[in-house]
């Protein structure tokens, strides 16, 4: 039976076991100020037990890994436990079990952004523009997603930093920042890739580590989409994002061209 999550220790690196489904990863069931994460059909991984062995017999901070359909691991989420749990020798000799854990999770991914990384077990039938047809939430979670997805280990071992490139940007689809982001991780680093999701974000990805550094060039079809579509949304989003598109815009084109990128625009 295929694995669907592991569970690592942060500590020692290694994975504690595998299961088939986690039940509470979204934080939805509370413990006092808690949340309680269920992992079904858990089974200790012997490499695991053969460890704690020789050197610890109790875990308290946790990866809640996903795996992709070769079982690798494609992103993760943190999980303290308060209260160390202790391995008996008893659990890990009875096969599998439901292992019922009690800790905080750094972060909540919602159940949308569960359902999205099905999308990205398998990356290698992963397509272009995919995201188009998302709802508002959808592409929020994707954005998210990406941005996990590339902190992890397998992402990171097979990404090289490309310069002097060319990067095409439909503006057709962008309109709004989430939808840059995403555009704009994708022309660099394929479907499913990952280049900032804020401002903040971007300058760290064009230091380096995230698939491309300066100098380079984006090429932004139609950009005037992104001013008027965002436009029609700014009295519903002004709360959230307290400065005007016109600033975010400018402040966007001032960070690249710090970096090193060239920004070009046309209109079909």
């Amino acid at each position: 039976m295929r694995q669907r999550f592991a569970v690592m220790d942060d500590e020692s690196g290694l994975t504690v076991g595998y299961c088939r489904d986690v039940v509470g990863l979204t934080g939805d069931i509370m413990v006092g100020t808690n949340e309680k994460v269920i992992f079904e059909q858990f089974e200790f991984n012997e490499e695991f037990i053969e460890n704690i062995a020789k050197t610890k017999q109790s875990v308290s901070n946790l990866y809640i890994a996903i795996l992709d359909d070769e079982e690798k691991v494609i992103g993760s989420y943190h999980y303290h436990l308060p209260e160390s749990y202790i391995i008996h020798k008893l659990n890990y000799n009875k096969g599998n079990f439901n292992l019922e854990l009690t800790g905080i999770l750094e972060t909540k991914p919602s159940s949308v952004e569960l359902r999205l990384w099905e999308l990205l077990k398998c990356a290698q039938s992963l397509e272009n523009n995919i995201w188009q047809g998302f709802s508002k939430e959808e592409r929020s979670g994707w954005l998210n997603v990406t941005r996990i997805h590339s902190a992890s280990n397998c992402f990171q071992s097979s990404r090289m930093d490309k310069r002097g490139e060319v990067y095409t940007l439909d503006g057709k689809h962008i309109f709004d920042f989430t939808t840059f982001f995403i555009a704009l991780g994708e022309a660099i680093n394929g479907p499913g890739g990952y280049f900032g999701f804020s401002l903040d974000s971007i300058s760290d990805c064009l230091c380096g580590g995230f698939g491309a550094v300066g100098p380079f060039t984006i090429h932004w079809q139609n950009a005037h989409y992104f001013l008027e579509r965002f436009e029609e949304e700014w009295d519903q989003e002004e709360r959230y994002y307290r400065f005007s598109p016109q600033q975010y815009f400018m402040d966007l084109l001032t960070i690249l061209i710090s970096g090193g990128v060239t920004v070009n625009f046309s209109s079909n």
